[in-house]
Order: C-alpha cells, then structure tokens, then sequence
C-alpha cells in the first residue's frame, strides 16, 4: 500500500482544493498552511478540526466522482446499464470485467480511500488533546464523531470493493511512522467499522441530523452504516434494530411522497435524506462533467430541465434500453417515468439484440454552466446520496426476512412498493423468489445511487459455494457469478471483487492480488 506522509495531508487537501472539489471550508484550511505546516501550531480549537473535518468530506467526494467509481462499482455490474463507451468499457456491464479500461486510477486503485482514513486517524489522534473549553458544547465529541464515522464508511467502501485489505489505524506524521501492511481479512475489518461506528453514534445526537443539513456525519448516519455493515456481517438481528432505531425517528425521517423523491438528489435537506454528499458549485464542492457519472447520464437534447439542446451529449454515456427497463419495472410502476426519460435519437440494437428505444437515467439533472455565455465548463451539482430512508425500509424488509419473520418483511417491502403505486408483493411466491424480489425491489428503488452491486456482494460473502445463495442470480446480475474464462470457479477465487491496482501491488510487497484476477489484470 502507498502511504503518503500524513503531517502533510492536510496541506495536500488544500493544495487541491483549487479543483472545485473540496469544500469551501477548505479554503480557511488552505490560508492557514500556506503559512505554517506543523501539525502543533494547528491543533488548536474547534476551527482547526472542523477545517480538517471538511477536508475528509472533500478527499471522500474526490474519491466517489473519480472515474465515476461510485457508480462503477454499485451499479455497473449488475448490467441494468448500456454504454457507447467503446467494447472495452461494455464488458462490465454484460460480462462482469471489473477492469474499467482507462479509469483505473478510481475505480481499482485505493489510494484516495487511503488519504480519508489517514486524515481521520490524525483528526482522532489530535482533537482529544485540544481543550474542551476551546470548543462550543457538544461539539468535540461531535467532531471525534464524525472521524470516526468516516474512517469506518472509507474502509467499509474498501471492503466491498476488494474484501481483505490493509489495516491502518494510526496517524503516520512521519516517515519513521510509514510501514507496510499486509491485508487484513475483511472479517476484522467489518468489526472495525462497527466499532467505528458505535463510537460514532454515540458521540453525536439526534440533533445532529439537522444541524448537518444531513451533508455531514450525523448520528442517523453513524446507525445506517451500522445497519449496513451488520448485514455484512450476516447479524439481521442487528440490522433490524438499527434500521428501526432510524425508521422511529419519526419526527427526522419520513418518506417523500409518489412523484417527489428525486428531490433527494436537489435538495440535501430533504426528509428523506440521511446522509448525502452535496456538489454545490457556489460552495466550491461541484464536480466537472468528464469525471462523473451526473451529467455523463444526462442527453441534453430531451430533457426537460435543459435548455441547452445537442450539448455536450446528444446520447448519454450511460442508459437503459426499453428491453432491460421492461424488465426491471412494470408499466404502472410510478418509478419508471420519475427515474427515466426516453431520449431521441431514434431506437437502435443493443447487444446484437432487437431495435430498441433508449431511456436515460434522471436521478442527477442539476448543473450549471460556469461560464454561461459560451456554455462552458459543465459542473455537476446533484447530491450522492449515501443513505437515505427507504434504504433502511428495504433492508429492514431483508432483515426480517433472514431472521424468519417473512409477513412483516412483506409488510416493509409494501411500503416501498405502495409509494412507487405497485399492489402488495405476491403471497404465493416460495422463500427464495421472495428474497429475490426483495432485492430487485432494492434495483428498482436505489437505481444509479450505488448500492445494487454491493448487495449482490453482500448476500454472497461468507458463502461457501454458490448454492448456497438465497437468490436467482440470473434475476439479478447479467453475468454468470460461478463461471469466469476456461470454466475457471469465479466464485471460489473471489471474482466478484474488483482487482486491486498493480501500482498498489508494486508498492507493497507484503499484498497479492485477489486469486481471479491473477494473470488476467
């Protein structure tokens, strides 16, 4: 693993900041290096640490829009998507080649996972020494909170993209501090988060939530990504309380009404919303066109909301054909025209199959023109939205289900399905129809956000062989998950992580690459 010198993190952050990724906060950060760059005329007062605060905030930005790897990871490989985006790009849509030609350095390189947890180790080595009375009440251990929650959501990203991996959990302020680590197992690393992660939630309160504007860590966060990573961890029963401990806050959370709920992407505060990365050009956070998925899913020359016709894409990267979105949703089903709009340009074949029309993903639609005369310089301004409510219904509905109690997991799944105007799930469908429906409810409700491929990941870790699955794999991703080139068990070899960059590999000898993609990466 690359370590970079952590007493120069916080100086890098700022250095960077000029991309318009990071923060606005950022900048107050920036002022103060520029002049002095030791850690102990810095560790302060309650500015410092929110100023080092925000700087995790904008490394985890960074580290989402980079090759779209938010996107590539959770939604990519389950092959609901198309792209023109040459053969090289397609392949992991329809064949499951986690090797995103050309967008290596996001979507199979770690390193900017690494700057998060890095930074959060220093914020947590560093803040229990500053004076209490240098901080407003509650907010220091607000502050530790949410360090720890971002060290914890960083390597639970880490893990489910490459399963075991190094372990860092101390602040690295010199060179005699940088070692080399092997993987850890994504076990430990699973209870880490959880540690992380009840510390987190129990330094931060309920209110939390609205001081955050939800664009922060927030004690609904903390217990979202407890409920997560539980269900990695195969411990529903968890899971259930966790999800309901965020469902009864009634008076925070509630459900967006039919027709509304892509006002989670516009707006942070939305009440549906429990923790979301905000993009905001005016506050220096937006992200430009080529290095996301936001405007690279938008045609300009249909939709709506754009005046702008034929530019810059007249087909978007990334899309849905009318075959797969027949498939994913029913005709009466109020998702399909909130989620997608046909573009066009008239139907084309998609994989060598039938003439078909094409529908783009609506779900991040809000940008701007930084220099609106000449319609330049694209800037994507919708929100990732990490965890929001119906996120938490759904997986309490597999919770309940996992632990038996499969009329009130009906129940929580009819809740999603009555808000998208579908009639209650069948009765009569047998255990491991149901659970597949569960999931693809899941497909249908989270599209684009990226989850759907780390819930495949989800319900196979731990599993011995692939009959052991709960669920129709060919319902839910479009390439075979037990066979890989020559015949050769992709499952067993662990062929449903990404492989890990070999820059990562060169600059560590003490890790090996993941047993599938050996010679084939």
């Amino acid at each position: 693993m690359k370590i970079i010198n952590i007493s120069k993190l916080i100086l890098f952050i700022a250095l960077l900041s000029g991309t318009t990724l990071f923060v606005s906060c950022e900048k107050q950060l920036d002022n103060v290096l520029k002049n002095d760059t030791y850690s102990d005329a810095f560790w302060k007062n309650q500015s410092d640490v929110e100023s080092a605060i925000n700087g995790t905030y904008g490394l985890f930005r960074r580290s989402l829009n980079n090759n779209q790897a938010f996107f590539v990871w959770g939604d990519t490989p389950i092959g609901n998507f198309v792209t023109n985006d040459g053969t090289l790009h397609s392949d992991i849509f329809t064949k499951g080649w986690l090797v995103p030609y050309y967008r290596e350095a996001g979507t199979i390189n770690w390193t900017n996972w690494y700057r998060i947890i890095d930074l959060s180790n220093l914020i947590l080595e560093k803040t229990p020494n500053i004076p209490d009375a240098n901080f407003a009440e509650g907010q220091k251990d607000n502050l530790i909170g949410q360090a720890y929650f971002m060290r914890g959501l960083a390597y639970f990203y880490l893990t489910r993209v490459w399963g075991d991996v190094p372990l860092q959990l101390k602040a690295t302020e010199s060179g005699d501090d940088v070692e080399l680590k092997g993987a850890t197992s994504s076990t430990e690393i699973l209870e880490i988060i959880i540690a992380d992660a009840q510390k987190a939630s129990a330094l931060m309160t309920w209110e939390s939530v609205n001081k955050s504007a939800r664009r922060k860590a927030n004690k609904g966060a903390a217990l979202a990504l407890l409920a997560h990573v539980s269900a990695f961890q195969n411990d529903y029963a968890k899971t259930l309380i966790y999800t309901d401990s965020i469902i009864n806050q009634a008076s925070t959370f509630s459900l967006l009404n039919k027709g509304e709920v892509s006002d989670v992407f516009s707006n942070n505060d939305a009440r549906e919303n429990i923790f979301v990365i905000t993009q905001k050009d005016s506050e220096n956070e937006s992200a430009a066109h080529t290095d996301n998925i936001f405007t690279t899913s938008v045609s300009f020359s249909t939709s709506s909301s754009i005046s702008f016709p034929g530019f810059p894409f007249t087909v978007p990267n990334y899309y849905i054909d009318k075959s797969r979105l027949d498939k994913l949703y029913s005709q009466t089903d109020a998702r399909r025209d909130d989620f997608f709009l046909k573009f066009d340009d008239g139907p084309v074949a998609i994989d060598n199959q039938a003439i078909t029309d094409r529908f783009q993903l609506t779900k991040y639609t809000n940008f701007l023109f930084k220099n609106a005369a000449s319609l330049g310089d694209l800037r994507a301004e919708s929100n990732i939205v990490i965890f929001r409510l119906a996120d938490m219904i759904l997986l309490k509905s597999e919770a309940l289900y996992q632990l038996d109690r499969i009329n009130e997991s009906r129940e929580a799944l009819n809740i999603i399905r009555e808000r998208a105007g579908l009639d209650p799930i069948a009765t009569n469908l047998n255990n491991r129809a149901y659970y597949t429906e569960i999931l693809k409810e899941r497909q249908r409700e989270l599209i684009g956000e990226g989850h759907n491929y780390f819930d495949i990941v989800r319900n196979i870790w731990k599993k011995s062989n692939i009959q052991e699955f709960q669920f129709n794999p060919s319902d839910l991703i479009s390439w075979n998950l037990s066979l890989g080139d020559g015949g050769v068990d992709r499952f067993a070899q662990k062929g449903y992580y990404f492989p890990i960059e070999n820059v990562n590999l060169n600059s560590n000898r003490l890790l090996s690459q993941t047993p599938y993609w050996m010679g084939k990466y």
